[in-house]
């Protein structure tokens, strides 16, 4: 009788561990991805892997391009200064979990709330003629972080960090610093 018991418990126990791991599967699976091909950026253009031609990876949550393509312009211009962009999976997601046919914005815990509230760097490097005519090159690293409502960037971010290297207008090495090491804030908060 008491193994009668046993074998129908972890009978039941199997099926119902089944039952879950298949709706847990399932509930992951919910999501667009890129490479289905039905997500579509703001102009209607489904939005594929790998580079597209103003620079943007998103499946790789990247930009590597011309400054002035980061606007995703009619046609992509061809010089100029460079930009490279990173940014973290709840800033922008490569996949569309509400079903908008757009990639996720503020994507945290399978949630999507619409705001981008994670992180994303800007790498710039360029180059600009001085009062004299004389080229001068310059690189602009900068940190920016989601610090919700009332923060002195777009009204919810701050800039964390920003390292401006242009020796010919007199700025060299760390130009401001917010917050703690890395991307997340928290309550150690230092300032230089």
């Amino acid at each position: 009788m008491n193994i009668k018991k046993i074998i129908i418990g972890a009978a039941t126990g199997a099926l119902m561990l089944s039952a879950f791991a298949t709706s847990a599967f399932a509930a992951q699976t919910t999501c667009a991805t890129i490479s289905d091909g039905t997500i579509t950026d703001s102009a209607g253009n489904v939005i594929t892997a790998g580079y597209d031609k103003w620079g943007y990876n998103y499946q790789a949550h990247m930009f590597n391009g011309y400054y002035d393509n980061f606007s995703r312009p009619a046609i992509p211009v061809t010089s100029g200064d460079k930009l490279i962009m990173k940014w973290s999976d709840s800033w922008l997601a490569n996949v569309d979990c509400n079903h908008d046919g757009k990639l996720d914005r503020g994507l945290v815990d399978g949630i999507v709330n619409g705001t981008s509230m994670g992180w994303l760097t800007n790498q710039l490097n360029g180059s600009y003629l001085d009062g004299n005519n004389v080229l001068q090159h310059y690189t602009d690293f900068v940190k920016i972080a989601w610090t919700g409502p009332k923060s002195p960037l777009w009204g919810e971010y701050t800039i964390i960090q920003e390292v401006l290297n242009d020796p010919a207008g007199g700025s060299t090495g760390l130009l401001s610093k917010d917050g703690a090491p890395g991307f997340g804030l928290n309550d150690s908060w230092t300032n230089l």
